[in-house]
């Protein structure tokens, strides 16, 4: 496994910035992937960064045993979303820019069917949300236990989320203007051709208290528009023990495998022994 602390100064967001970027291996102990490497653009929560993402979570596992690169960028609590009048366009750096640079600086594939999206909480919103505005670039998102409606999680339950009104007209504008644009995801999702769509696959925990209603109402909304997706339910919370448990389904769906079947090691033929699995 390949691990670096990437740094370098960001024209989108007009400042210095870092990531942590996983490569695989083509060793014994992974995947048989060869570059040039699928990528993963991997967003973290709210008050999250890459940091606490790779230390709490089996990425570079995932990274390894799926053959993929996984880049994980700080989100700076922007809900991943552009503002381009403060020098914070977060959408245009992590869908255009952050996948483009990383290209340059290490093999990755630059074909759409290559690159995907995926995060946890706020970053699986703004998974979903760059999934969807930058379709073009993004075939494939990967949303765990998503604030999929952060007028519900910024407004009516600022009390127990930590956020409010001031903070959410910051990030969104009013509520009307939010009900108008791509930030609605339910409503994005439903008016956009469903040829030009990202496959997706959102995973929730069966109790999630901060998000498990919004991802219920774009359960219903995503029927309703006939918008083929996976869905993976858990026992859990919003927690970093459920989403541990969503890491082998999520990076599976990413992968284009069934859940657990890449988990290989691969021994040599000439060792006459079969491919054993490793859980």
């Amino acid at each position: 496994m390949s691990f670096c602390e990437f740094h370098f100064l960001s024209k989108t967001l007009s400042q210095n910035v870092s990531c942590a970027v996983f490569l695989p291996e083509n060793g014994p102990f992974g995947s048989d992937a060869r570059p040039p490497y699928r990528q993963v653009i991997f967003l973290p929560g709210y008050s999250g960064d890459y940091t606490s993402i790779y230390t709490m979570l089996s990425i570079r596992r995932q990274a390894e045993l799926k053959g993929l690169a996984v880049i994980i960028p700080n989100g700076c609590n922007s809900f991943y979303i552009d503002h381009p009048e403060r020098n914070a366009s977060w959408s245009s750096f992590v869908s255009k820019e952050l996948p483009e640079r990383c290209r340059q600086t290490f093999c990755l594939s630059d074909k759409r069917e290559d690159t995907y999206i995926a995060g946890i909480s706020m970053g699986g919103y703004g998974a979903l949300y760059n999934g969807l505005v930058h379709r073009d670039v993004f075939s494939k998102v990967a949303a765990l236990s998503p604030a999929a409606d952060p007028y519900i999680l910024m407004g009516q339950a600022a009390e127990t989320a930590g956020f409010g009104s001031e903070e959410f007209r910051n990030v969104f504008g009013t509520y009307e203007e939010y009900l108008r644009s791509p930030a609605n995801l339910a409503a994005g999702y439903s008016s956009a051709k469903k040829e030009e769509l990202p496959e997706i696959f959102v995973g929730c925990g069966d109790r999630d208290i901060a998000v498990g209603t919004q991802v219920e109402a774009l359960d219903e909304a995503f029927h309703k528009a006939g918008i083929p997706y996976e869905r993976f339910s858990c026992y859990g919370n919003h927690d970093i023990d459920t989403w541990e448990e969503m890491m082998d389904p999520a990076f599976s769906f990413l992968a284009g495998i069934e859940p657990g079947t890449a988990n290989s090691l691969r021994i040599p033929d000439e060792l006459g022994q079969q491919d054993a699995i490793v859980k």
